[in-house]
């Protein structure tokens, strides 16, 4: 049995292992401090402090709040792009019927939008309408987010043709911020499933064919 001396010291993380440590941290603690006090009552102290980092390791990263709060929504997506399809993977294509499968990613989805943190998300971009800085590094920052919704979205739906992906993609996004925005003010509603359900079924009926099936 080794003893305490003869324990190998842990191993020293790498510069980029600390790097990237910093960076999360930073993100994480961004993403909390809006959830709780919305984009203007989030203070670039404050999330130094929760994150455990200095002002001079956060400005070596994220040079402004604007720059910062656009990583944090492009680092929050990515979480969920990688939960979405490590939610869907109980539901292989092929393995069950595509309809079943598709409101299963439906609800998925809608799941992800119910989340606590994508309050902050909406408060950012509504904050960027008058916020040019924000708007910017928004527009700049998640510029790929797009794509990369429709790279998880054609290895989890490949049935469904892209053009009819692509669409629905933009169409069930502006459905559900919505809802998620109108739930901002009125609080969950029986409406809100309402008009979740009927979207669900229209969708399901327009594109989600049998197998075999003309298109």
């Amino acid at each position: 049995m080794e003893t305490r001396s003869q324990a190998r010291p842990p191993r020293r993380r790498s510069q980029a292992e600390r790097r990237a440590s910093t960076r999360t941290a930073l993100l994480d603690a961004t993403i909390a401090c809006v959830v709780e006090r919305g984009y203007a009552g989030a203070r670039m102290a404050e999330i130094e402090t929760r994150a455990g980092v200095s002002r001079g390791a956060r400005l070596h990263h994220y040079a402004d709040k604007a720059e910062l709060m656009s990583a944090a929504v492009a680092h929050l997506f990515e979480r969920l792009a990688e939960d979405f399809e490590a939610g869907m993977a109980a539901h292989p294509p092929g393995g069950e019927d595509e309809a079943v499968r598709f409101r299963a990613g439906y609800r998925l989805l809608w799941s992800h939008h119910e989340h606590p943190a994508q309050a902050a998300v909406l408060d950012l971009f509504a904050a960027a309408r008058t916020d040019p800085e924000l708007r910017r590094a928004l527009a700049e920052g998640t510029a790929g987010m797009g794509r990369r919704a429709r790279e998880v979205a054609a290895r989890v739906f490949p049935n469904l043709a892209r053009r009819e992906l692509n669409g629905l993609l933009e169409s069930i996004q502006a459905l559900m911020t919505g809802v998620a925005l109108r739930r901002g003010v009125y609080g969950e509603t029986p409406r809100d499933e309402q008009v979740l359900a009927l979207f669900e079924d229209l969708i399901t009926q327009r594109f989600v064919k049998p197998p075999g099936a003309a298109r």
